[in-house]
C-alpha cells in the first residue's frame, strides 16, 4: 500500500488509489441496501413527526393570515416564507437564526410580500423575533 504524503508535517493526502477503493464501497449497491433496510423505520418515523409538526405550523399560518386579511391567492408565498423559516430553525440558533430570518424577511420583501405580515409570521408562528442591535 502506498503511503499517504505529508503536507507541512501536519496532514496526510489520501492516495488516488485508496480513493478509489473507499468509493467503490461507499457504492456498492448491497451494501447501500443493508444501510437503507437498518434505517428505514427510524426514517419513516423521523419524517412522519417532521410532517406532523410542519402542517401544525402551515395550519397556524393560515390562521394568521386570515386575521390579517391577506388574500388567500398570496398564501403560498407566505407559506413558503414559512417553511423556509422552519427549515433555518432546525439548523440555527439565537443571534444567528434571527438574523438569517431578517434575510429571508427581506428576500420576500423583495418578492413583493407584505413586511407586516412576514413581521407578524416571524413573530407568531416561526417565534423567532428580530435580530438584536
Amino acid at each position: 500500500m502506498v503511503e499517504g504524503k505529508t503536507i507541512g508535517g501536519k496532514m496526510t493526502v489520501q492516495p488516488g488509489i485508496e480513493r478509489v477503493q473507499n468509493y467503490e464501497l461507499k457504492f456498492d449497491p448491497e451494501v447501500i441496501k443493508q444501510q437503507t433496510e437498518k434505517r428505514r423505520q427510524r426514517m419513516v418515523d423521523k419524517l412522519g413527526q417532521q410532517a406532523e409538526a410542519l402542517v401544525e405550523l402551515e395550519t397556524k399560518a393560515k390562521e394568521v393570515l386570515g386575521q390579517l386579511g391577506v388574500p388567500t391567492f398570496a398564501y403560498p408565498a407566505y407559506l413558503n416564507f414559512v417553511r423556509e423559516g422552519w427549515k433555518k430553525k432546525g439548523r440555527f440558533l439565537g443571534e444567528t437564526l434571527r438574523r438569517e430570518a431578517l434575510v429571508l424577511l427581506v428576500k420576500w420583501q423583495l418578492r413583493g410580500l407584505d413586511e407586516v405580515v412576514l413581521v407578524t409570521l416571524r413573530d407568531q408562528v416561526l417565534t423567532i423575533g428580530p435580530p438584536g442591535p
